[in-house]
């Protein structure tokens, strides 16, 4: 058969087993966990791999797993990510009543996509038409949430990373893997131009304590520290070039403890994204000189604490031109949109860094994402198109001696894993500006 008979094929055989698939996929979407403690999740994962005669590598970065399928043929490794973490959202209704976590993401719907694709891939009659191999990737902590549980995996020396698809890449997990491809959760179907990456910021500032009403000229009040370094970063924003995607957000976790004191403490957690390497670099040090400018204002202490999050998402325009075109094969009359730039983020731009990558939206889902009105609406489209998008994908990628996954693999990134791990730890520090002045003496 040729290329199209044998996805008409596979398109086939999933739509045969549409109910099972749907009802995977409400499994999962009723065990949401948060990052790096998505056990269930990858417990009921390994099991369906397990199924397709697949061995399954578990316990990578804390949660993920990976399992192999070789054609026995020679060609370039594909690899079909799907994403095992929730997120905390209290009022959907699909949220779990101790953790709150709940798929308002919707990665429980592509992780379904990515278990059956395994399924209908590694069959026999389908794997004698293609060659290379195929490595089936679960990623944790593609949302980062529970980041005290987070840092005390870092501090423990467990993690080095946030994100669970840069401590793979760490790890070595994407070292032999040439594509990697996944699809993600949305209200229609489209390929983006790209995503913010960012960087994590929290600033500290140290002032001194005393009684607000009787004494505050003695004191350096770390509350007015603050306010001053937050003006002073939103006049910044007319230095934002708009094609740079610059966008700073954040939130007051500390700001004193009682009403009649001079505040000596405050932190101020901010999250600094931009579309290039660059652009982030370039605001988030724009932000420390307004931490700097506000210590010496007052006379007080600061410390900025860097931890770098995601890298921005490079897109691919030969896997989009692929995709694009099985959607038309499996979604006929469906709009498409192309080239929307997402200005949040997400940990596959880190993988779009060193290998070409395809993070598609694939639609059956309503509301707004993060939300408790993010739900499936179309389970035909939210779970079984899915899955034919990455099995023809897939298909495109390997077919016969597998031309078009090697031309595609041999497509420069813009960086190799030794420079992306180098760039990550070069954001991360410590930066302290010590400005402390004397009491008043009056």
């Amino acid at each position: 058969m040729d290329v199209c008979q044998l996805k008409e094929k596979l398109c086939q055989q999933i739509d045969a087993r549409r109910e099972e698939i749907i009802r995977s996929g409400e499994k999962l979407l009723k065990m949401p966990e948060l990052s790096y403690k998505e056990n269930k999740t990858a417990a009921f994962a390994a099991s369906h791999l397990e199924s397709c005669g697949l061995d399954v590598q578990k316990n990578l970065a804390i949660t993920g797993f990976r399992a192999d399928f070789d054609t026995g043929r020679p060609g370039p490794k594909v690899g079909i990510l799907g994403e095992l973490d929730g997120l905390i959202v209290p009022n959907h209704a699909f949220a779990d009543p101790e953790t709150h976590a709940a798929h308002a993401c919707g990665h429980h719907a592509p992780l379904n996509a990515m278990l059956w694709a395994a399924a209908f891939l590694t069959q026999e009659e389908t794997a004698k038409e293609l060659s290379g191999s195929l490595a089936f990737v679960g990623t944790p902590s593609e949302e980062c949430q529970n980041q005290p549980y987070i840092a005390q995996l870092v501090a423990e020396g467990k993690l080095e990373f946030f994100g669970g698809k840069s401590q793979m890449i760490a790890e070595g997990v994407f070292d032999d893997i040439d594509i990697a491809v996944m699809l993600h959760a949305g209200d229609r179907n489209f390929t983006p131009s790209g995503f913010n990456g960012f960087v994590m910021k929290q600033l500290i500032f140290k002032g001194r304590s005393v009684h607000a009403g009787a004494y505050p000229e003695r004191g350096i009040n770390a509350i007015s520290m603050m306010r001053c370094a937050m003006a002073m970063i939103d006049a910044q924003r007319d230095t934002f070039r708009d094609e740079d995607h610059v966008r700073i957000h954040g939130y007051i976790p500390d700001g004193g403890e009682a009403v009649n004191v001079v505040p000596d403490r405050t932190v101020f957690t901010l999250q600094v994204r931009g579309g290039s390497p660059e652009a982030i670099a370039d605001a988030s040090e724009k932000v420390d000189r307004c931490v700097h400018g506000a210590a010496l204002a007052f006379g007080g202490d600061a410390e900025v604490k860097n931890i770098f999050g995601f890298m921005p998402l490079v897109p691919y325009s030969d896997l989009d031109d692929l995709h694009i075109a099985n959607a038309g094969l499996i979604a006929p009359g469906v709009p498409f949109t192309r080239g929307i730039y997402r200005p949040s983020s997400t940990d596959m731009g880190d993988v779009s860094m060193i290998r070409p990558s395809l993070h598609a939206y694939s639609r059956g889902f309503e509301g707004t994402a993060h939300t408790d009105t993010f739900l499936v609406n179309d389970p035909q489209a939210a779970y079984v198109d899915a899955v034919k998008f990455l099995v023809c994908d897939a298909v495109d990628l390997l077919w016969k001696d597998a031309e078009t996954g090697r031309r595609i693999a041999k497509l420069p990134a813009p960086m190799n894993k030794e420079t992306y791990l180098e760039a990550m730890r070069q954001f991360s520090s410590v930066k302290n500006f010590s400005c402390m002045k004397q009491p008043c003496s009056r």
